[in-house]
């Protein structure tokens, strides 16, 4: 990231790093502002409005600079005051002035009304998990290789493809849903924590505490209870599994770094790396699939998660190209 100094206002909007820092967007952007803002306490309230116009305005950028305006302003006063011997003209002139502005500020207020209701993305990459904040005050954390996406004015239903775990802002007041749509499905909340998979065609809900219902794409509704877990297919129409898990860890240890495997096989434990970094799985043969795992390994560093796994199930594990190539020793 270039350094550089940031003094007033403009130095903060014209910096996409620091927009990307307002909308939770980039895991690199967010740590170097969040560094940054806790080493700069004098530059807080710079911070917190630059902040504000980007969360309540998003102007574009092509809007009319100000320098712009000031320029012209001089240019108006400069006409008037040479012709003040002519009063119709002032007032002409200071009409058509009337007009521009009135002009100016209903484009800017289109502008912001269109902004309003923007649609908001977070993206993640392969090994990067990200915690983003919703306007509500809801936590969500999402996995490697997903997005989350809502409406500026309308945090409170998110569309997901990859998976996140969801902590969700129950509105007591209100008592207002949230809403988590996929292809497969939309969940119901209104106060819990639940965890969302979209990978393999199918989508996974883990219900770890409240309790929530799903609306499936067949019309069918269900309704969850903590610990249960369901898979559900649109494309197969049907429930794949429904169960309760004891261990919640299993589903939900992803977003504190790690991927806790107990007695799996190594071809479903890969199936999980696959989706984490990106690689393509190679067995060169059938024993190796069917070797049980037990343990974690970490999400944010391929090679150590290699490491383990050769070492927790006594397998070697080549790393060529976009492949991981696996075989017993």
């Amino acid at each position: 990231m270039t350094k550089r100094k940031y003094n007033d206002i403009n130095d903060f909007l014209e910096d996409e790093s620091f927009e990307n820092w307002v909308y939770q967007k980039n895991g690199t952007d967010i740590n170097f502002w969040e560094f940054w803002i806790a080493n700069n306490p004098d530059k807080s309230d710079l911070v917190n409005s630059a902040k504000d116009l980007i969360l309540g305005i998003s102007f574009k950028n092509n809007n009319v600079s100000e320098d712009k305006v000031a320029l012209e302003w001089q240019k108006l006063q400069s006409k008037i005051k040479a012709k003040e011997a002519k009063p119709k003209q002032k007032v002409i002139l200071l009409k058509k002035f009337s007009v521009a502005a009135t002009i100016l500020i209903i484009v800017t207020t289109g502008f912001y009304f269109l902004n309003r209701n923007s649609k908001i993305t977070h993206k993640t990459h392969y090994g990067e998990i990200l915690k983003v904040k919703l306007q509500d005050g809801s936590d969500v954390t999402l996995n490697s290789n997903s997005s989350l996406s809502y409406y500026k004015n309308e945090s409170r239903k998110v569309w997901l493809s990859g998976e996140a775990f969801f902590k969700v802002d129950k509105k007591k007041v209100t008592n207002a849903k949230f809403w988590v749509i996929t292809q497969d499905l939309s969940i119901q909340v209104y106060g819990t924590a639940f965890n969302v998979s979209t990978k393999k065609k199918k989508t996974d809900v883990f219900l770890e505490e409240g309790d929530i219902w799903l609306s499936l794409k067949n019309g069918e509704k269900k309704q969850m209870l903590p610990g249960n877990y369901i898979s559900y297919s649109a494309k197969e129409n049907r429930v794949l599994e429904d169960k309760d898990i004891d261990n919640s860890s299993l589903k939900t240890s992803w977003k504190d770094g790690t991927l806790l495997f107990e007695k799996l096989s190594l071809e479903k434990a890969m199936e999980k790396i696959e989706e984490s970094y990106g690689y393509s799985v190679v067995f060169k043969d059938d024993k190796a699939k069917n070797t049980l795992i037990t343990g974690a390994v970490p999400l944010t560093n391929i090679d150590i998660c290699i490491e383990a796994i050769e070492k927790s199930v006594d397998v070697t594990i080549i790393k060529k190209d976009n492949s991981l190539i696996i075989s017993k020793k």
